[in-house]
């Protein structure tokens, strides 16, 4: 009955091309469209059209002749039609044939079966996104053993089935014979590394490696960062041919720095990639030195260096031991932005008991110094800070108000945070303390007040912060660094002295700055004298005694109490001022004193 249907309901004079195709485009039978993707054909109906089930658009109606110029029949041998016919018998082949699986990927992608769109058709429906990094890498392994895939080294380039074995490992081979420098000849290893198991030579492995140490013998030591990368893919090489890596003067060990100064110089000139290899390489080459010398990487260290220490502490059971050196330089403040990047979103259950307030200080102080140098690096910390919501709550949660208090007036403090950036943070800490709230609305008040001060006292602060900034900062950075470069940090008072005047001169700047973007400049001229106010000199009789009291209420940084000259914010000012000829009052003396004085005169201060 079926097969009379769709016979009644063809067009006629299709040509035969379209006709076959329509054939192939069956009910139950699977589909593609350049637009709508995968498909499955549920029925024809007596109106001459297909009802298809694509993906994301179920029951569409499509006219047969329509259908047979845009579909294209899709076996059952297609991995979509797989997923979607038996998915538990393709879980079943992914994981005991990962291989295969890709190769259906590649027959039906074609030119678009790069690795995202593999992952695309593969996850989550047959493998979980967390495990799909694992079974990919899995995957990648068994088709470099098949040999009959070509891998490429571009994500967006396809892989591809091939009907015999590759032959990229002779024009690997090829390539490295041809390459000219160091960079060429890294370049050109790695392929060769990976397709060796086309090659398989004992006496091809001896040439390439001769070829190597006489271009490292050759290179000076100066280029020290490029004869270890060049010397780690020729062991990288090795191992992989079955051969022990080289010892002797061109070995990575012999080359590589034995202090941790010119290591951390070396490994930040490595790439990425190479950095861990050449810790796992001076770690087997000094069992006895290594956990000092790693302990000393650690004030530079990035998040990849910090990940390989660590774990080389964790691995020898010295635990404690990092723990231990990784508290005192976050006291210190001796670490870099990457490092507490790393360490504030690994959050390594080793290190638990160091995530508590001291260490927003500790990151705080590290991105105030970032401010200053030339090259930033603080981005990635200060978008944590700000949009990890949990990170202020598993700093300050336990926290002693004492804490939370220093914490909050550092952040109001501090040039760091732009002011919108500034207010979540506040905000974040208000949950979990609101009494700082009345704190922060107090020290805000103050903050916003305009200072009124006197010109020369204004290009005193003026000049004061152009030489912490530009002569004191600096110098400062200078002498950590000569002090970091004396060694052991545990026992270097001069590194310890150049942190704490660093946190000083930070803590001045700001306060300077802040200071400096509220104050008004005058010349005190024409200050109303009918009460007393700033700019004026006030005569004071004293209760009970001859003397008078002579005072000239200047500016908020105007201060000569020999003089007789004092601030509109000190004590006595505020008591002062807006009083008039005629009163008297209380005012406050030494510790608890009051005195009892009566206000015979007021007068413009300069005249």
């Amino acid at each position: 009955m079926e097969t009379d249907l769709q016979a009644s309901t063809t067009p006629d004079n299709l040509p035969p091309h379209l006709a076959e195709n329509l054939q192939r485009l069956q009910p139950g039978t699977y589909c593609r469209h350049r637009s709508w993707g995968f498909g499955r054909i549920k029925e024809w109906n007596t109106l001459g059209q297909m009802i298809v089930d694509f993906e994301q658009k179920k029951g569409h109606l499509m006219q047969l002749e329509y259908a047979a110029q845009t579909l294209t029949s899709v076996g059952s041998e297609d991995v979509l039609a797989l997923k979607s016919s038996d998915p538990a018998a393709l879980k079943k082949k992914a994981k005991d044939e990962p291989a295969e699986v890709v190769r259906l990927c590649i027959q039906s992608l074609g030119d678009g079966a790069n690795a995202e769109n593999i992952q695309k058709v593969l996850s989550p429906d047959v493998i979980p996104a967390e495990q799909w990094k694992k079974w990919w890498d899995g995957a990648k392994r068994a088709m470099r053993k098949d040999g009959h895939f070509y891998i490429p080294t571009r994500k967006s380039e396809a892989f591809r089935a091939l009907e015999a074995p590759s032959a990229l490992g002779q024009q690997a081979l090829e390539n490295l014979r041809l390459a000219v420098g160091y960079k060429a000849l890294v370049n050109a290893l790695v392929p060769l590394t990976r397709h060796w198991p086309e090659i398989k030579n004992q006496a091809i492995a001896d040439e390439v490696r001769d070829t190597i140490n006489k271009v490292l013998i050759r290179m000076p030591r100066t280029q020290l960062p490029q004869c270890i990368e060049l010397a780690l893919a020729r062991d990288e090489f090795l191992a992989e041919t079955g051969q022990p890596a080289e010892v002797g003067q061109l070995s990575v060990i012999e080359m590589a720095p034995k202090t941790a100064g010119p290591l951390s110089t070396l490994l930040e000139a490595l790439p990425g990639s190479r950095q861990n290899k050449l810790l796992q390489c001076i770690r087997e080459g000094f069992p006895n030195e290594w956990p000092i010398l790693f302990t000393g990487l650690l004030p530079r260290a990035n998040g990849r260096v910090a990940q390989s220490v660590t774990e080389s502490f964790v691995e020898a059971g010295r635990g404690p031991e990092i723990v231990t050196a990784v508290n005192r330089l976050l006291r210190e403040r001796s670490v870099t932005c990457d490092f507490l990047h790393w360490f504030c979103k690994s959050r390594e259950e080793l290190f638990k008991p160091l995530l508590e307030p001291q260490l927003m200080m500790a990151i705080l102080s590290v991105l105030e110094q970032d401010q200053l140098s030339e090259i930033k690096k603080g981005t990635k910390l200060y978008e944590l800070v700000l949009g990890d919501k949990e990170l202020i709550t598993m700093l300050l949660r336990d926290a002693a108000y004492e804490d939370v208090r220093d914490i909050t007036r550092a952040i109001l403090l501090s040039p760091v945070f732009e002011e919108l950036d500034r207010r979540s943070l506040l905000a974040n800490i208000i949950k979990l303390y609101p009494d700082v709230q009345a704190m922060i609305v107090s020290e805000k008040s103050s903050e916003d007040a305009t200072l009124i001060v006197s010109w020369e006292s204004l290009e005193r602060r003026k000049s004061e912060l152009e030489e912490i900034t530009t002569k004191k900062i600096p110098e400062n950075s200078r002498e950590i660094g000569i002090a970091r470069s004396y060694g052991d940090l545990r026992e270097n008072h001069e590194f310890k002295a150049a942190k704490e005047m660093q946190t000083v001169l930070m803590r001045r700047k700001a306060e300077l700055e802040s200071m400096l973007s509220r104050a008004q400049g005058t010349d005190f001229s024409a200050p109303d004298t009918s009460s007393v106010n700033v700019g004026t000199r006030v005569t004071l009789s004293v209760a009970g005694s001859p003397d008078k009291l002579v005072y000239s209420i200047l500016g908020a940084w105007d201060s000569d109490p020999v003089k007789g000259i004092i601030s509109y914010l000190t004590p006595v000012a505020k008591a002062l001022i807006k009083r008039q000829v005629g009163d008297t009052m209380s005012l406050p003396g030494e510790g608890k004193e009051q005195r009892q004085v009566t206000i015979e005169k007021i007068e413009a201060a300069i005249k």
